[in-house]
Order: C-alpha cells, then sequence, then structure tokens
C-alpha cells in the first residue's frame, strides 16, 4: 500500500520557521539531526502523515552531498516546499516496479534515539519536486506523523497537496495506487504549489 506520508517546507532559518508555524496554529516538535549530512528538522505530526521543516545546520557538510546541495539551492530565494513523499511496506516491490535502488537513511532525534528507515527515488526527487520519493520505517511505532502533538488549531490531517508536475507520465506511474489527496495544477510552472491541512476551522492552505 502507498500513502501520502510526509511534506517538506525547505527553510533557512528553523526556529523562525517554527514560530511562523506556531503562529498559525500547529504544534511543532524537534526533530533532531541527519548525521554527516549538515541538516536537521522540526516536525508537524499530524497521524498519518507529517509536515518536515529542514533546514541547513552546517553550510560546509551541506555542501558534501547533493542531499544537502540541493536543499541550498532550493532555499536560496525564500523558504519554499521541496519535496513530498508516499510512505509503503513493500519498499522492494515499489523499487523494483519503478527501476529505483533502495538506501539505508537516519536521523539522530534529540532524546539520542536513532531513527532508521528505508527510502527509495530520492535523488530524482531531489531534482524533481514534484516526483514523489517512497519510505518505509524499520519501527513502525517510530513514524514521525505518530508524535504526540497537540495543535492548538486542531489540525488532524493533510486534505491536499497542489502539484503542477514537470513529467505527467513518470509523475502518473510514481503515484499509481497511493492513497495521497493530489490536487493537479494544469495552468502552472512545474512544482509543489500548496499544502492543505484540516483544521477545526476547515481548510488551511499553506502556500509552497
Amino acid at each position: 500500500m502507498l500513502s501520502l506520508s510526509q511534506i517538506i517546507f525547505g527553510v533557512n532559518d528553523l526556529e523562525a520557521a517554527s514560530a511562523r508555524f506556531r503562529a498559525m496554529g500547529f504544534a511543532v516538535v524537534d526533530g533532531g539531526v541527519h548525521p554527516g549530512v549538515g541538516t536537521a528538522n522540526r516536525v508537524i505530526p499530524l497521524g498519518a502523515q507529517y509536515l518536515e521543516l529542514l533546514g541547513v545546520t552546517s553550510p560546509e557538510l551541506a555542501r558534501e552531498s547533493e542531499y544537502g546541495r540541493s536543499l541550498l539551492r532550493a532555499i536560496a530565494s525564500g523558504d519554499r516546499l521541496v519535496r513530498w513523499s508516499l510512505r509503503t511496506d513493500a519498499i522492494d516491490d515499489v523499487a523494483a516496479r519503478l527501476g529505483l535502488a533502495v538506501e539505508q537513511r537516519k536521523r539522530v532525534r534529540p532524546d539520542g534515539v536513532l531513527l532508521t528507515w528505508r527510502a527509495a527515488g530520492l535523488s530524482l526527487a531531489l531534482a524533481d519536486p514534484t516526483t514523489p520519493f517512497f519510505m518505509q520505517w524499520d519501527r513502525a511505532e517510530q513514524y514521525p506523523g505518530l508524535m504526540a502533538a497537540n495543535h492548538p488549531n486542531g489540525a488532524r490531517m493533510v486534505t491536499a497537496l497542489a502539484i503542477a508536475p514537470r513529467d505527467a507520465n513518470v509523475f502518473r506511474r510514481w503515484i499509481d495506487g497511493a492513497d495521497a489527496p493530489v490536487r493537479w495544477v494544469a495552468d502552472r510552472a512545474p512544482g509543489l504549489w500548496s499544502v492543505s491541512v484540516q483544521t477545526r476551522s476547515g481548510e488551511l492552505v499553506i502556500p509552497g
């Protein structure tokens, strides 16, 4: 099964971005660092999905990998939506269907707990943010969407991710069979345009 997992905002200042999202009524949790990559994140848990604020903590270290370099390029002109992912419990099958390699990834939480997962298609998503990558968590209970969070605005789920695909055929293949509230935008340049979240007072649209 494939389902919408995370939507990532690249940000220049994690503290400032966290304050901005808290002002919108979200609880923001410190997610920790990506060892050896020069990046760190904050998490907005929504149960089945989560929003991620991804920032550079060491520009020098970030420049040593395409993961870090792509983030630096993306946020050079300001904070923006940079990537999204689909969650699966059969990543080897997904990778085989799409001809992708599976790689091991990790992050260390502030409490010292090591989180590990496997990913596929990340390098393609770094080049084209409209194409999702795929994730399978090694321990399901560590899924960031399940972290405890009491959102003052009552946020509980992503209702739409507005995307103008760069390559429609690739996009259709990548999301085939996915349970993902994708809103196809046909009249704009390719990119991630906005994410909508269901809150107590209705749908909150966050521009990309």
